[in-house]
């Protein structure tokens, strides 16, 4: 069970630009806290072979991938693992600390962080956190309780007990209800049902929890890049006129002091797409499982448009990966095969984004389903087996 939903879009949506871009400007002031600033440490570590780093770009993202199982199958917010994921960043970006430096060469320490800043994410997001037994478990006994109680202690000292870093999606909500506010046929953004304002917050969604699994996105990027970014590719995906661009581009830079034309937007733009290629086989094989098993379909409400309703079938194709195989234990239904046209049309743009982390299920001798576990996680990172 989560927390009623603080940065609820509905709410937002109905807030003066004034109060909007007060909010934004709040966001953006957080950003640039040192306390909160990441640096490049897989690539900026000592020269010495005995302390480089072990831990990939490709290690992280499967811890990521492994955290989104996780919060999945609890039915948590995939926002917490956004919030997790910037703990473990901040916290392996810190010099002259010894944990940290334990972490980049050692997956296994790595990962105990990982499932340490999960457990700090969910007390701070979600109405129920996730207790040391659970966490016990979903390490499949690699670390005892006292292992993760004593490793909390570290990680909370160690950020000072700054657990309010900000991230790209609370930017992103916000952007977009500007956005309505300066493009007439969003004008409605606040009603619920309004198809292309639903699809614009889908498609940036996607983009950004896909983006948490990538090292270059989420730690040399500053949130607010990859939030804007996210926005214009998905801008790009349904058709936004040029007129409706400059609106934004001019609110942005205007309200907030955000450039979308700068050279680190249009670079981050890039990177998500290619992070999405690398996604898309599997993003179409998972769209393809949800219409065979599924009764029933989730997509945006369509209008007339032909670009509209292309978009909207798209949405379905990249909803398929934010619902896991748990999907059904959970009352959700599942989302409806792309058909042809949407998916050229994907194929082309390489404008959406998707959930990347797959989910795994483990099952028990009776069949059903366990915490997402941890057992050969890095098979192949030096270590055969947790």
């Amino acid at each position: 069970m989560t927390k009623p939903d603080s940065d609820d879009l509905f709410s937002i949506f109905r807030l003066s630009t004034s109060d909007l871009v007060d909010q934004t400007l709040v966001l953006l002031k957080q950003e640039e806290n040192p306390h909160y600033k990441c640096r490049d440490y897989l690539r900026n570590g000592s020269s010495s072979s005995s302390s480089r780093s072990r831990v990939s770009a490709e290690a992280r993202a499967k811890v990521a991938r492994w955290l989104a199982d996780i919060v999945d199958y609890f039915s948590l917010q995939r926002q917490t693992v956004a919030m997790a994921m910037s703990y473990v960043d901040i916290f392996l970006s810190l010099r002259n600390v010894r944990a940290a430096s334990e972490a980049r060469r050692s997956v296994t320490k790595f990962q105990l962080l990982a499932l340490v800043c999960l457990s700090i994410a969910t007390k701070s997001l979600e109405v129920a956190h996730l207790d040391v037994e659970t966490l016990v478990t979903a390490s499949q006994g690699c670390y005892c309780a006292d292992d993760i109680r004593e490793m909390e202690i570290v990680v909370l000292n160690a950020l000072q007990w700054r657990l309010c870093a900000p991230t790209s999606l609370p930017i992103a909500h916000r952007a977009i209800a500007l956005l309505t506010k300066v493009v007439p046929r969003l004008a409605n953004g606040a009603n619920k049902h309004n198809s292309i304002t639903s699809c614009l917050v889908e498609f940036t969604r996607l983009q950004i929890e896909l983006a948490v699994t990538d090292y270059t996105s989420s730690v040399l990027r500053k949130s607010s890049t990859v939030a804007i970014a996210s926005i214009l590719n998905s801008m790009d995906l349904l058709d936004f006129d040029n007129r409706e661009r400059r609106a934004f581009s001019r609110a942005m830079t205007d309200m907030t002091g955000l450039d979308v034309h700068s050279i680190e937007v249009v670079e981050a733009r890039q990177e998500l797409n290619e992070v999405f290629d690398r996604q898309s086989e599997d993003v179409m094989s998972r769209a393809s499982v949800g219409s065979n098993s599924s009764s029933s379909s989730r997509s945006c409400h369509t209008t007339s448009s032909a670009a509209s309703t292309a978009a909207s079938t798209c949405a379905s194709s990249f909803a398929s990966v934010s619902y896991n195989s748990c999907a059904s234990q959970r009352g959700v239904d599942e989302p409806m095969h792309t058909d042809s046209t949407s998916t050229q049309r994907k194929s082309s743009r390489r404008s959406g984004g998707s959930k990347s982390a797959r989910k795994e299920t483990h099952q028990d001798d009776a069949g059903n389903s366990e915490i997402p576990r941890a057992s050969e996680l890095f098979q192949g990172f030096g270590q055969s087996r947790f």
